[in-house]
């Protein structure tokens, strides 16, 4: 059985769009140990509003969208720009949008982001009043790329060069399949006004429902959100949520999920590589990743995988098209499957579907 709270899948589908955990991997018992532990000796603390602290380098958020959104009301005005990877999280622009921003790409290759790219607009002109550079520098959604430290290094020097915060999602950090990635961008940034915020989420590593993740940074720009009206108004961010998470980690519940989803993402990744080979051979390019949610496909004679959508659907089987994840439309004979939703038998015949309704 799905879930049904956020999503709707028609009877018959295997819909790979989705990058949500299967109902199986969330840790409901985990959870009830966790609250019994925070609610201890009746314990009041919990549902309390939630104190102030001394803010060092993480911040505690209503999960990486709240932080992205916060993020954009403290450092950007109406008319700003912020850039984005092509391709990228196909929901980001929206935050952005409502912000009154103008979003623009920059171009990526099978490590991430091209910073030398990144560069070359923000010194010959071609953007202006960039206030913000949104990245996914690790298991990128939806290439699942992962920069590599020099251009972390990059990155964060052209940030402070021109002024910009980089907003590196990293939510997939700790979901990693083989060899761990390189370490947060923002451990790389020891500016003293701090141009960097690495954003995490216990949504990818716990439980989605939760609704909490983290803001690393340095001293001073955590400061800003801690000094925020939010934050004096509303107190700490879901203090409730945070209490059981703390007692998770305090048990060591939370490293235990985290080896569990290694072990069943890390098999699924391997399940439908292997599908996507034998279905599709030549038909179709594709590199394995070493972590996250996605595989990303693209069709080797070009076809349009919007245009082939729905004789998907009719197959049986559904996923994100290319064009999705691009403000130009770019990426057309792309596509992007999750396989964090399904079982590994479910996604070997979803490929089969897609393989038969696709392929040339």
């Amino acid at each position: 059985m799905l879930p049904s709270l956020l999503i709707s899948i028609p009877d018959g589908i295997i819909d790979l769009s989705w990058g949500h955990p299967s109902p199986r991997l969330h840790p409901v018992a985990a959870l009830r140990k966790a609250a019994e532990y925070a609610l201890t000796d009746g314990d009041a603390t919990p549902p309390a509003y939630g104190g102030t602290v001394e803010p060092q380098s993480l911040f505690v958020s209503a999960g990486a969208s709240q932080a992205i959104d916060f993020a954009t009301t403290l450092f950007t005005q109406t008319g700003d720009t912020v850039l984005v990877e092509e391709p990228t999280y196909y929901l980001i622009q929206r935050i952005f949008e409502d912000h009154g921003l103008n979003v623009a790409g920059v171009p990526t290759d099978a490590d991430g982001m091209r910073t030398d790219a990144l560069e070359s607009m923000l010194e010959e002109g071609a953007v202006s009043r960039v206030r913000l550079v949104y990245a996914i520098p690790t298991y990128q959604n939806p290439r699942g790329a992962v920069m590599p430290a020099e251009r972390r290094r990059h990155l964060v020097a052209l940030a402070r060069r021109h002024g910009f915060i980089a907003l590196a999602d990293e939510v997939y950090q700790l979901l990693h399949y083989g060899d761990p990635p390189p370490p947060p961008i923002a451990t790389f940034d020891d500016s003293e006004e701090g141009c960097v915020a690495s954003l995490g989420s216990f949504s990818k590593i716990l439980a989605p429902g939760l609704r909490c993740g983290w803001i690393q940074a340095r001293p001073a720009l955590i400061q800003r959100f801690a000094n925020a009206g939010l934050t004096a108004s509303g107190g700490g961010v879901n203090h409730f949520t945070a209490t059981l998470i703390h007692a998770a980690l305090e048990q060591g519940l939370l490293q235990a999920n985290i080896d569990k989803l290694r072990r069943v993402y890390g098999a699924r990744v391997n399940a439908i590589s292997a599908s996507l080979r034998a279905n599709f051979g030549n038909a179709a390019q594709f590199q394995p990743p070493g972590g996250g949610y996605f595989v990303w496909l693209t069709l080797t004679d070009g076809a349009d995988t919007s245009a082939l959508l729905p004789l998907a659907q009719k197959a049986g089987v559904s996923y994100r098209p290319g064009a999705a994840f691009s403000a130009s439309g770019a990426f057309g004979s792309s596509l992007r499957l999750s396989f964090a939703l399904y079982e590994r038998d479910m996604l070997q015949e979803g490929v089969r579907r897609l393989a038969a309704a696709v392929a040339p």
